[in-house]
């Protein structure tokens, strides 16, 4: 089991996007887990169109939960999750629907982590932005991973300064992070790389109709399953997988970090 975090410079870069997709393309059991202070995303996207039965009462409801009998609530976290898609193990515990609830989360995240131990299953957290008085602290300190997700222009990597700052006081030498490029934008991702000082884990292609099936329940194309998106998300998987396999050797992992992928070198 490993955490996995996704995180945001600002804007719109595709961290949910990003996340529904990793979570249909995991092998194995996952838990995709909305910690976005801004709200949910997936319920009114991805699952629009495809949700079967009433989705409970999901984080907020397990925070309150937590808030009562901790232990319990612990031991109860897969009943506040509902399936993800149709087919395969991924499972959703959706987020806050008005953000003004934000504020009864803030003692809940040191405990949702270990709800996230207890399950046995990976989980793919989406964080939104880092650095506000509401970021989830406790499941940053918690990540075995923490890849942020960007698009290559002036005004995200300017945006994503200050949050490596701020993400890199929160976990320290504890998790590898790394980024996700979305192509679209006019730097290149050894500009990256060198810049932010991280390595590029995989390129997203700017594949708009493709993204919209996972951002907004858009019906997915014959060929949606092997689609240049799918394959890249699938890929930057595999990646994530390897940098939490190094996470937990830190003794023979590389101190600079991942290599960078392939396609970036």
């Amino acid at each position: 089991m490993a955490v996995y975090c996704l995180i945001s410079a600002g804007g719109s870069p595709g961290v949910t996007t990003a996340a529904v997709g990793l979570s249909l393309t995991w092998p194995g059991k996952v838990l995709l887990a909305e910690c976005d202070p801004a709200g949910r995303r997936v319920l009114p996207g991805f699952m629009a169109d495809r949700l079967k039965q009433p989705p409970g009462p999901g984080l907020l409801g397990w925070a309150m939960a937590a808030q009562a009998d901790p232990q319990a609530a612990v031991a109860a976290l897969e009943e506040y999750t509902l399936p993800l898609a149709d087919a395969g193990e991924a499972r959703l515990l959706h987020g806050v629907h008005d953000p003004r609830h934000v504020r009864q989360l803030a003692s809940a995240w040191h405990p949702l982590t270990d709800a996230f131990a207890a399950g046995g299953s990976d989980v793919i957290a989406d964080v939104g932005r880092v650095g506000g008085a509401e970021t989830p602290v406790g499941v940053l300190e918690a990540a075995d991973v923490v890849v942020l997700v960007v698009r290559p222009t002036l005004s995200q990597v300017d945006a994503a300064q200050p949050r490596l700052e701020v993400l890199r006081g929160v976990v320290g030498e504890r998790a590898q992070l790394g980024l996700c490029l979305v192509d679209d934008g006019s730097y290149s991702a050894a500009d990256l790389q060198r810049v932010l000082g991280l390595p590029v884990l995989a390129e997203l292609p700017h594949a708009v109709a493709d993204a919209r099936v996972l951002s907004d329940g858009a019906a997915p194309r014959l060929t949606f399953r092997t689609s240049l998106l799918m394959r890249g998300l699938d890929g930057l998987g595999r990646r994530m997988r390897e940098a939490a396999e190094q996470a937990a050797t830190p003794a023979e992992a590389d101190p600079s970090a991942l290599a960078p992928a392939g396609d970036a070198r």
